[in-house]
Order: C-alpha cells, then sequence, then structure tokens
C-alpha cells in the first residue's frame, strides 16, 4: 500500500491496521480505503470545532487568553484560573459556557470526570437491580395486542415490591411507519418517541380509549388482536392510528391539554416541529403507495428549502398538528410511567436505551442530513458468531462533520432520553469510539474502522448524566478495542458483563465474585436464547432451519454446546438451587457488579429469544413475540433474584 494513501487514511480517522475478534492482526485492503475516503473527504474537517468539550479545571488550548467565561446556564460571569504554565484553566463547575480568546464562537462544555453512577443514588450503593423487557412483547388486559408504557408500569410495580430498582426498555423511539420487518433498532429519530406502544388511557382516562375503539368500530379487533402470540407490525399500526385519529380530534383543542400541548411544542422547538412536519410527510407518503424514504422526495425535500417546508405544513397543519399531540401523548404517558415507579419505590426507574445508527430513510437522517455518511452503513467485522461480518443498514454521522456541528444531535439525544428516567444504555458504544463502516457495494468484510471523537462524546455523557441524574451503560460486547473497557469505566460508564460471554482465556466461565465492579450483571441478551432456551439448544435448532445446515453440522454445534453446559454446570455448582436456571440467576444476582439487570424471558423461564441476528421474518418472528406469564411465578422468582442479590450484600 502507497505511504500517501496511507496517510489520507490517517487524516481521515480510518483505521488502516486492527486486530480482530481473534486477536489476529488485520489491514485494509487499498479498494476499502479508497472508498472510505470517497464518503468520508465529502465532509472536509474544520480547523475548528463548533464546540469544545473540556474536563472541569483542565488546562485548555494555549490560544486560550480569556480571564472569564459567562455560564450560560447560570447567567454569571467565572473568573477563569491559570495553571503553573499559565495556561488557562476550564471552570471548575460543569456546564455551558461562552468565553473569548478561544478560535472560533468560544462555545465551551465544562464536564465533570465522570458519569453519575449507582454509588450516587440514595440506599445501597452496590447492590441495585432490575429486569429488562422488550416493551411491545408485554401484556396486560385491554392492550390491544401491542404492549405498551401502562404495562411497563404494572410490571416495574411488581419489581418494586420486590425491592428492584428499575426496568430496562427495548428502544422506543420514533419509528417510520412500520413493515413487516420492524425492528426498534432501526429508528426513525431517536430524539424523538414511538406514538404506538403508549397507552393513552393513562393520560385520557380509559372512557376515552374506549370511545375512541367503539367510535371506529375496532372494539372486536382490538380483543382478538389482544390474543395473538405474535405481532402483526403494519396491522397494529393501522388500527393505532385510527383509534389515535379520534383522540387527537376530541381532546388536542381541549383548555387544559391545549395548554400543556402548547407547552410541549414550545419546549421542542424547530426539532419538533420540523420532525411533525417529516412523519406527517411520511404518512401521507405511505398512504399513497409512494416511498417513505425521504431521498424519494424530490430536490425540494433534499436541499430542506424552508418555503417548501412552510408550504407542505399549512396545506397538511391538521396532519402536523396529529403529531404534536401524539408525541405530546407519549410523553406524557412515559413521564407518568416513571412517576409511578419512582412512587413504588424504585431508585433508577426507566432504563431507556439508544439505537447505535438511525433509518437513511427517516427523520433524524433528513434533519441531520448535511452530518450524515452518504454511501456507507454501520456494521460489524466477522468475528465467531457471525463469520461474515453484519450490514445493519444503518446511518451514522461524519466524525468531522458531527464536531464542526458542535455535537448538535448527540446532545439533542441525550437532553431528550435522559429526562425520561434514571438511566441510559447505549446499544453499541464501541461505536463512540470506532465505527465499522461498509461502503456502497460490498461487503461486511469489505469494511473498516473510522475513528470517532471518543474524548468529546464522553465528556458530554457525562455532563448530561450529571444534569439529569441518570446512570449510564454502554454495551461494550463485540471487537472491543484494548483499552476501550478501562476509558469507559473511568469516565463512570458501565459495560456488561452478560453470563455466557464471562469466560477466560481457555473458554472457562469466570467466577461472578470476579465480574467488573463497574458493569452490570446480566444472565443474557436480547440477541441471545434465554437461560432455558441455550440449555435446550432453541437457538441452534432455529439456526440449523435457517442456513440449511445439514445434520453434521447441528450434531457439532450441540457438541459444542453440551461442552460449554457441562463448564457452566461446573461454575453453578457453587449456586445451590432447584434448577440449573434459577442457579444461574442466582450467581447473577450474587455477582461483584454493582447493578444487575435480568432479561424477563429468563425470570419467565421462556426458551425463545426476542431476536435471532442475522434472519429476516420469513426465518425467525424477530421483534414479534409476546411473553405470558401468571402474576404468582413472576413474584416468586422477583423475591428470589432479590433475596440473593441481598444475601451476598450482607456476606
Amino acid at each position: 500500500m502507497n505511504r500517501p494513501l496511507q496517510q489520507r487514511a490517517r487524516d481521515a480517522g480510518i483505521e488502516v491496521s486492527w486486530t480482530d475478534a481473534q486477536g489476529q492482526p488485520r489491514e485494509l485492503s487499498p479498494e476499502t480505503i479508497d472508498a472510505l475516503l470517497q464518503v468520508l473527504e465529502s465532509h472536509a474537517p474544520s480547523a475548528q470545532p463548533g464546540l469544545r468539550v473540556a474536563t472541569a479545571g483542565a488546562a485548555l488550548p494555549p490560544a486560550c487568553s480569556a480571564r472569564e467565561a459567562y455560564c450560560l446556564d447560570t447567567r454569571r460571569h467565572v473568573p477563569l484560573a491559570r495553571d503553573a504554565q499559565g495556561r488557562v484553566r476550564a471552570p471548575g463547575q460543569p456546564g455551558h459556557y461562552q468565553l473569548g480568546g478561544l478560535p472560533g464562537d468560544g462555545m465551551l462544555a465544562v464536564a465533570p470526570p465522570r458519569c453519575f453512577t449507582a454509588a450516587d443514588l440514595p440506599g445501597p450503593a452496590d447492590r441495585a437491580w432490575g429486569v429488562t423487557a422488550q416493551v411491545y412483547g408485554l401484556r396486560r388486559p385491554g392492550d390491544g395486542g401491542l404492549g405498551d408504557s401502562q404495562a411497563v408500569a404494572a410490571l416495574g410495580r411488581h419489581i418494586a415490591a420486590a425491592g428492584g430498582d428499575a426496568v430496562g426498555l427495548s428502544p422506543l423511539h420514533a419509528m417510520s411507519p412500520p413493515t413487516a420487518d420492524f425492528s426498534p433498532y432501526a429508528p426513525s429519530h431517536r430524539a424523538w418517541l414511538d406514538t404506538l406502544q403508549i397507552a393513552p388511557a393513562q393520560v385520557l382516562g380509559t372512557e376515552a380509549l374506549h370511545e375512541a375503539l367503539e367510535h371506529g368500530g375496532q372494539t372486536p379487533a382490538w380483543a382478538r388482536a389482544e390474543r395473538r402470540p405474535l405481532i402483526d407490525w403494519p396491522a397494529q399500526d393501522a388500527m393505532r392510528q385510527q383509534a389515535w385519529d379520534h383522540l387527537v380530534q376530541r381532546y388536542a383543542g381541549q383548555g387544559a391539554l391545549q395548554r400543556a400541548l402548547a407547552d410541549f411544542i414550545a419546549d421542542g422547538g424547530d426539532s419538533l416541529r420540523l420532525h411533525a412536519i417529516f412523519a406527517a410527510h411520511q404518512r401521507l407518503a405511505r398512504t399513497r403507495g409512494e416511498s417513505p424514504d425521504w431521498r424519494h422526495w424530490g430536490h425540494a425535500w433534499r436541499d430542506g428549502r424552508h418555503a417548501e417546508m412552510a408550504a407542505f405544513a399549512g396545506r397538511h397543519a391538521t396532519a402536523v398538528e396529529r403529531e404534536l399531540f401524539l408525541q405530546w401523548l407519549a410523553a406524557r404517558c412515559w413521564d407518568d410511567t416513571q412517576a409511578q415507579l419512582r412512587a413504588a419505590g424504585q431508585r433508577i426507574g426507566l432504563v431507556w436505551d439508544l439505537a447505535a445508527g438511525f433509518e437513511p430513510g427517516g427523520s433524524e437522517a433528513w434533519r441531520y442530513r448535511e452530518l450524515v455518511v452518504e454511501g456507507a452503513h454501520i456494521g460489524a467485522p466477522p468475528d465467531a458468531f457471525n463469520p461474515d461480518g453484519q450490514d445493519w443498514g444503518l446511518a451514522a454521522y461524519s466524525p468531522a462533520a458531527l464536531r464542526r456541528s458542535g455535537y448538535a444531535p448527540v446532545r439533542e439525544w441525550l437532553g431528550r432520553m435522559m429526562p425520561r428516567g434514571g438511566g441510559l444504555r447505549i446499544d453499541h458504544i464501541l461505536g463512540w469510539s470506532r465505527l465499522w463502516l461498509i461502503p456502497g457495494g460490498m461487503s461486511p468484510r469489505e469494511g473498516g474502522y473510522v475513528r470517532y471523537p471518543q474524548h468529546d462524546l464522553l465528556g458530554l455523557l457525562a455532563l448530561a448524566s450529571w444534569r439529569h441524574r441518570c446512570l449510564v451503560i454502554g454495551e461494550d460486547l463485540g471487537t472491543v478495542p484494548a483499552d476501550l473497557r478501562q476509558v469507559l469505566a473511568g469516565h463512570g460508564v458501565y459495560g456488561m458483563d452478560v453470563l455466557p460471554f464471562t469466560r477466560d482465556a481457555q473458554g472457562g466461565f469466570v467466577p461472578p465474585a470476579q465480574w467488573r465492579r463497574h458493569a452490570v450483571a446480566m444472565s443474557s441478551t436480547h440477541d441471545l436464547p434465554p437461560l432455558a432456551g441455550w440449555r435446550a439448544g432453541t437457538d441452534l435448532d432455529a439456526l440449523a432451519r435457517v442456513h440449511g445446515w445439514n445434520g453434521g453440522t447441528l450434531a457439532d454445534a450441540r457438541k459444542q454446546r453440551q461442552h460449554d453446559m457441562a463448564k457452566l454446570d461446573r461454575l453453578l455448582q457453587s449456586f445451590p438451587a432447584r434448577s440449573p436456571r434459577q442457579a444461574a440467576l442466582r450467581a447473577v444476582a450474587e455477582s461483584a457488579s454493582a447493578l444487575a439487570l435480568f432479561p424477563l424471558e429468563d425470570v419467565l423461564a421462556e426458551r425463545l429469544q426476542p431476536n435471532l441476528p442475522g434472519t429476516v421474518p420469513s426465518q425467525y418472528p424477530n421483534w414479534r413475540r409476546r411473553l405470558s406469564w401468571r402474576l404468582p411465578r413472576l413474584d416468586a422468582t422477583l423475591r428470589w433474584i432479590a433475596r440473593h442479590r441481598r444475601t451476598h450484600a450482607d456476606a
């Protein structure tokens, strides 16, 4: 490879050399480098960032000569100190500042050294626990076939009664009108909310929903959908949109609600209004049988001419106002749910899930189109679980453009998501250090790593975390850079120690007492079979069907699983219980981790996983499965978990 090409790659943040999941050194091909350069160099780096990020009290760039800073949060002038070398130091109080003597516009975000953590919660600092749930899969009487905010509140009260602190959620970002291949990890806009998985009765009352269903003649269909084991996302969307239409018409103009709605719209500003315009156009396009992807809407939408936006909003004012009302309604539903969990005694409450990327044809990509990398998708390199790598089909931001914008999208989703609960899980936080980008027309194997401004991003995360007293979990699974876990821990970001992955160099299971204290202990995840399914090999059976394994391949996989089960059982001998599943739950409960989260599938002894990576709807019902349970069994398992979580604390 020629040196000029290598240098251009490094200047663009491309990792020419990297180490794979097996510890083997790899080098990008000239073809991959050239393709990545083509998509990255269209976003020329700016000499001046839109926002500088510094840790409280740290030295600022030598060019800074300011004597004081103006705090935008407190609206006060703050004198600035200098260090022994004469360099100006950042203010000691975290916040947002304006100061002279810095190149550019002088905007400075001052971050605390770390995020808010469980140690900062009231009560026992290191024994917090909770349950994670796929929201759509929850059940309650009268839910119409889709889990919602009211079902989360009911589940959360049972968790709180057992002494639990949190309910982890599947992503609930604003979505495009769903198709059969719906995925909560492919959102339209991460700052705004999904409007399907809500229970309007929490805000408007039960009679309001019953009236809406009866008005549209939907009551029988609502009841039938409730009995189905799998979710039909397009049908749910059609049914709920009709009911929601009646609620909007009936309540959006009411006096007290209208004032609350006006305040919400004012707080949402341009971002909310633009999203509402986009969502209204997207739904209209779907109704007309047109593409919901804004890239097919013509030049006016691509270049964002304000005249065209205003004209559309004027012609379709009712549709835009409908989207604004539904966003307000969704926010109110989840605010009510969080309030119920905290009132029931949970110290954390809702833990929201931030998707790693976003839909290229969705609202966020349109809103920040000048920052998006065109012609490449996010994915993952080959590893033991996906030997061909993965192309997630999601959009990403250009590192240079993100920096130039002052990290506007990041600050927006953090500022919107964190106030809604007590925790935030960041999917694939590895992408805050580097992302595997796959140029268009290439396979996932032909992608490459591109570096992102990790220091600035983690500083903004810590600042938002303390502002909203929201702890942060980073999914640090996969091909992890050598020092990333230490960096994340130093910034107060919890990693994830998942039972099937907590292995030593010889493949044996690490005793839970040796798990990381600054990580979340988990028995499984949504991409893995639950504990009972792992033992039964349900994932292997599904993979064999999907990929057409022959008998020998399946037999080899089962043999390896039996070998792994024997290793796990040796570990679980130290955790006596009535069943291997309970022993595994006990092991996770008694781990050294400051926070433990148990997937509801494991609590209920389910066998089938919510998502089988690498499959399509015709192969596996990803993100569609609904759960059933009996409350006595649920409560008994939650008390079992709580007892062993406390036992370890008292030991």
